[in-house]
């Protein structure tokens, strides 16, 4: 039981390493700071044969390298690795790897106490305030990540980012927690459909023809893999949807927010935003809590006291959903939109397959044909620009 939250908070630990002082770079909004004249260690992950509860475990230990400027992070002294990027394939893997085991030990959590039945909303916020007492944790200890500085008046400015964070993670908890795990990813991997026309009609943000084409592929996908899906619920349809649709604006209310002058300094770094956001939507969360499950909180309370399997994978979750978010960040900022686009791809393939292995849903064929025509379009909205342009002029 123990094992899987030590695992998560090392995964956390891991994720966060790039942004201790006393050596290291720190990874900033804007920029990286120079790096240290040392050589940078090498990052190790190594899967642990050991399984418990989710049937999976993780030992994963790592020093992270950061580099000069804006480049992406290559491998000095590779020796016979040549030009491979250890530090970012690193990255990568940790990233991969905190989500699937978020997604396992979030199933199992909700499980515990009786899917949507039982506690998704408290689950959700708890995940939220468990990450943050961690990103908390990084600013106290002696020389680990510089405080931020943000004013009363970036606070406020960062409301409906960090509304519209809390409300995307508490919808997905209960999405997942209405439906099989594999489903609800299926139906996330939509996002771009509701990005797209929050973009266009509520931004005013032009979006191609190229890819409003795309589209209809991405939808279809859905609709084919919800055919014949064992474990299909309107609830958990909506509440992706839903997801989606915070997920959506919050993308957009973060492009608003990151042109505040002077903002990206006070902030400082990619972890001291993510952790700023993580305080502000678990406060946020706590009034739907008490709304939504606030008559049957004493009922979790013990829930939490005498389920070892409640206990255990909520805290391990939060751990996970922390971590990845954090590094997923850090990774995307690595790299270019061509490779960040495969790389979001091939994070939603191993997710929906590997979970539904481990946690025995369903992969008939029509669910696995509209997963990989649903993601193809995904995939191809988020490169179709690039690919026609030289057409288009």
């Amino acid at each position: 039981m123990k094992l899987k939250v030590i695992i998560a908070l090392t995964l956390s630990t891991a994720c966060s390493a790039f942004a201790l002082k006393g050596g290291h770079a720190t990874t900033t909004l804007g920029r990286t700071n120079q790096a240290s004249t040392h050589q940078p260690p090498v990052a190790f992950v190594r899967p642990n044969q050991q399984q418990r509860d989710s049937g999976v475990a993780l030992h994963a230990t790592s020093a992270v390298a950061t580099t000069q400027g804006d480049a992406a992070m290559s491998t000095r002294g590779g020796g016979g690795l040549g030009g491979l990027d250890i530090p970012l394939l690193t990255y990568f893997a940790l990233w991969y790897l905190g989500n699937y085991y978020y997604n396992i030990s979030n199933k199992l959590a909700l499980k515990a106490t009786g899917g949507a039945a039982g506690f998704p909303m408290t689950i959700s916020a708890l995940q939220l305030g468990i990450g943050s007492l961690y990103g908390i944790f990084l600013w106290l200890a002696p020389d680990a990540r510089d405080k931020p500085k943000v004013t009363m008046d970036d606070i406020i400015k960062m409301l409906p980012v960090a509304f519209c964070y809390a409300g995307a993670h508490s919808a997905s908890v209960f999405s997942f927690s209405a439906g099989s795990v594999s489903f609800g990813q299926i139906v996330k991997a939509a996002e771009p459909a509701f990005a797209a026309v929050l973009s266009q009609f509520v931004y005013k943000k032009k979006i191609s023809k190229a890819k409003w084409l795309c589209l209809p592929i991405v939808i279809g996908g859905v609709i084919l893999a919800s055919v014949n899906e064992l474990d299909f619920a309107w609830a958990a349809l909506l509440s992706a949807c839903l997801a989606n649709c915070f997920a959506a604006v919050k993308g957009n209310e973060n492009k608003k927010l990151m042109e505040t002058e002077g903002l990206k300094e006070r902030i400082g770094t990619v972890g001291n935003q993510f952790c700023i956001t993580s305080i502000m939507g678990f406060l946020l969360s706590i009034p739907f809590v008490l709304l939504k499950e606030g008559s049957k909180l004493g009922s979790f309370v013990e829930s939490f006291k005498t389920v070892p399997a409640l206990r255990s994978n909520m805290i391990a979750s939060a751990l996970w959903f922390y971590g990845y978010n954090e590094i997923s960040t850090m990774t995307l900022k690595k790299t270019n939109a061509v490779t960040q686009s495969v790389a979001n791809t091939a994070k939603r393939v191993i997710v929906i397959v590997g979970v539904a292995l481990v946690l025995g849903e369903s992969l008939d064929f029509m669910k696995l044909l509209g997963c990989g025509i649903g993601i193809s379009g995904v995939f191809l909205y988020s490169i179709i620009d690039n690919l026609v342009k030289p057409k288009e002029e």
